[in-house]
């Protein structure tokens, strides 16, 4: 993403420099165009050859034309027409720099609303299929330059959409759970009676879930992610699982060894699009509670610092004397 950015911008700054080179040769075979054109308007002007500066633009007048009747026929049906061939052939490079100006600034443009899109996307951690993107891609992918009447429509999309992200903008509660060495518990065991186990392990702590208000969740085969609305929910929802667990493991699971979780906490603003299934968000909140869950103890719970502030009953948490993508390990477990 970020060499796409900077490709982009290198692109962008070529263009404009394109852009500004054709402005500036457009002007200025315009300004030849008038040039050219003085001499005809000096027998109207009284007393205008008497200055110095017009009588050098005659001579430099004179020897353009002397030039161009050395190399081009100039005289049509017995008149000089040198001048107005000068005229015409500026005139129509004019036009053309003109547009190849307008081409490279449209060009340049579309780039610029590509920049802002890829720029609110990273800042979003929400990718292409978002919903809340959908209007301004198909906007973009049916064009590869803009002009006025599509800036002014791309301009409204993106207003449109910093709306609907702010209101989209939440503070979540991310817990990650994971079942210690899920490898080793099924050795040896009946296939059958692995895929029966833990279906009902998905089944208890989906119940749990449930029960406090989880949004949205998304499981490997072992493990899971989920989302709760406050870090209070979500660190409930991480101690029933863990004390459940040994009644499951009682009257539940009927493999020979026990199962045993991790559970990893954090707490932040996300940007959340009930759209997009969470195994494709990507945003630093989500991904630390992963951490933590890779870092936590069997039948544990470890939370950042930070996120751990806010919560409101911290009883049985104590420090862990370990960092965890730079923020202070919090450890629960049960007594």
């Amino acid at each position: 993403m970020a060499w796409s950015a900077v490709n982009k911008s290198l692109r962008r700054g070529v263009l404009s420099t394109l852009g500004l080179i054709c402005r500036v040769f457009t002007i200025a075979l315009l300004i030849g165009v008038l040039f050219f054109l003085l001499p005809v308007a000096l027998p109207y002007l009284e007393g205008a050859t008497s200055h110095r500066y017009i009588q050098q633009a005659l001579a430099i007048d004179r020897s353009v034309q002397a030039f161009v009747k050395q190399h081009v026929p100039t005289v049509v049906a017995g008149k000089d027409v040198g001048r107005w061939m000068i005229v015409v052939v500026l005139f129509l490079l004019g036009g053309t720099f003109s547009r190849l100006h307008q081409r490279f600034r449209d060009r340049s443009e579309y780039l610029r609303f590509k920049m802002s899109y890829d720029e609110m996307k990273t800042r979003t951690h929400l990718g292409d299929n978002a919903a809340v993107f959908s209007p301004i891609k198909q906007k973009l992918d049916k064009m590869n330059v803009t002009r006025k009447k599509d800036r002014e429509e791309l301009l409204k999309l993106f207003a449109e959409t910093k709306k609907k992200l702010n209101r989209m903008g939440r503070d979540l509660a991310p817990l990650a759970i994971d079942v210690v060495d899920s490898t080793g518990i099924k050795e040896g065991e009946e296939r059958a009676v692995v895929e029966y186990d833990f279906h009902q392990y998905k089944r208890f702590v989906e119940g749990i879930f449930v029960t406090n208000r989880c949004i949205k969740s998304t499981w490997t085969p072992d493990g899971v992610m989920s989302c709760f609305p406050s870090v209070d929910t979500a660190v409930k929802a991480a101690r029933e699982v863990i004390i459940a667990l040994e009644a499951f493991n009682r009257h539940v699971k009927t493999m020979r060894r026990d199962f045993a979780v991790r559970c990893g906490i954090n707490a932040g603003f996300v940007y959340f699009d009930e759209s997009v299934p969470l195994e494709e968000v990507s945003d630093r909140v989500i991904d630390i509670a992963g951490h933590m869950q890779k870092h936590a103890a069997p039948n544990t719970a470890c939370i950042a610092k930070p996120a751990i502030e806010p919560l409101r009953n911290r009883e049985g948490f104590q420090a862990a004397g370990r960092e965890v993508d730079g923020y202070e390990v919090y450890e629960w477990k049960p007594n």
